[in-house]
Formats: structure tokens, C-alpha cells, sequence
């Protein structure tokens, strides 16, 4: 039986490439006068919060507190946008399930963002971002704090599923021991879970629907 949904951040619960894509833009034309293309923001992507900065900049600045404040700066203007019914589906199922976010996203950032989103933090166990671990998605380890908080709540590893729309995801958290579920907002990475016949979700009333008709999550 499913005790606990873990979830990505970027792309699963909210549209974050969608949206920094049009921040970056912004900021490499406005400061340093150059135009970062879609595929280097692909190269770096998922990439923990400061070697994604120092991918796409640090040819221009090494300085990565520079490089943080004319980010934040810049993502300020820009509010990020949930995943359509993300957050009312955590609502709906709060005294159902654990619920926690495990990101490459800064802390800062994400904490931020839920602010600015009005979402209450108190609805997760555990916010766990690049600051808290040293190893990154795809490395498995990378769930190794989250889920001794879990043990605490005698929650075994058979009783998680961790939800994201990336290859990462499904690699980190199946090597882990904990169950996968992709979501696939857009069609970037549905080639991936159908040749490995991963089962995978479009939305979140896919994912009630998916719950609802599995017997182990009941």
C-alpha cells in the first residue's frame, strides 16, 4: 500500500521551463548582451541550481552570488505557474497521503515560489532541494534524507512513489527501491517512458483517476 507521494518540482508541479525559459532570455540579452539558446538551456537543465547558472553564464561571470542576484532579480518578474490542479490534487489528498518534493532547485528558490503561489509548505514532510544533499538526481542516494524521515513515520521504501516528468526521475528513484510514476505534461519525454513501458500520467486528474484505480494505493 502507497503511504507517501514524493514529488519533482521543475515540469511536474509547476511549468518552470515554460517560464525561465522567457527569464533567461531576458537576462542574458539585458546583462550580458548575448542570446542563450533553447538547446544550451536543454544541456543544463536538471543540472543542481548553481552549476545550471554557472552553465549557461559562467562565461561571462565565475562569480556565482552575482550570477544568483540578477537571477532572482530577473525570476522575480516572471511568477512561475502551477501544473493545472498540482496543488488542489495535494489538497484534496493531505490526510491520505505523506506528501514531499525532492528538487535540484534551490531551497530559496522554491520556497519562494510557493510563497508567491500562496501554497502552504505544512502540506509536505519535507521540502528537499539541492542544498541538502550532496549527490543529484540521477544518483539514487539523492533520496537517502528524505527518506529517513519517512522510516520515522515507519513508512518502508515499497511504500513511496515519486512522481516527475524526466528520465532522471524514473532512473533515481527506481535504483532507490521507491515506485515511479511519470508525468508527462508535454510530449518531451513520453518516448522514454513508452519504450521502457513505464506507466505515466497527462495531468492531475489523470493521476486521481490513476490512484483511484490502483489497488495498492488504496
Amino acid at each position: 500500500m502507497i503511504k507517501a507521494i514524493l514529488f519533482d518540482y521543475d515540469d511536474t508541479l509547476v511549468q518552470t521551463r515554460k517560464t525561465r525559459y522567457n527569464t533567461i532570455d531576458k537576462l542574458s540579452n539585458e546583462i550580458f548582451n548575448t542570446k542563450v539558446t533553447e538547446k544550451e538551456i536543454d544541456e543544463a537543465w536538471g543540472l543542481p541550481a548553481e552549476e545550471f547558472l554557472l552553465k549557461l553564464f559562467g562565461r561571462f561571470s565565475t562569480d556565482i552570488h552575482y550570477l544568483w542576484s540578477v537571477y532572482v532579480e530577473f525570476s522575480k518578474k516572471d511568477l512561475n505557474v502551477p501544473h493545472l490542479n498540482a496543488f488542489d490534487f495535494i489538497h484534496q489528498f493531505q490526510n491520505s497521503f505523506l506528501f514531499g518534493i525532492v528538487t535540484s532547485s534551490s531551497e530559496k528558490v522554491v520556497h519562494r515560489e510557493l510563497k508567491e503561489l500562496q501554497i502552504d509548505t505544512n502540506l509536505f514532510l519535507r521540502i528537499q532541494a539541492a542544498e541538502h544533499t550532496n549527490v543529484h538526481k540521477p544518483n539514487p542516494n539523492v533520496f537517502e534524507p528524505i527518506f529517513q524521515l519517512l522510516k520515522n513515520e515507519n513508512i518502508e521504501k515499497n511504500e513511496v512513489i515519486y512522481i516527475g516528468d524526466s528520465p532522471a526521475d524514473h532512473e533515481s528513484s527506481s535504483k532507490f527501491g521507491f515506485h515511479f510514476l511519470g508525468i508527462a505534461h508535454d510530449n518531451r519525454h513520453v518516448p522514454y517512458f513508452q519504450a521502457r513501458n513505464l506507466s505515466f500520467v497527462r495531468s492531475f486528474r489523470d493521476l486521481e483517476d490513476y490512484l483511484l484505480n490502483q489497488k495498492n494505493f488504496s
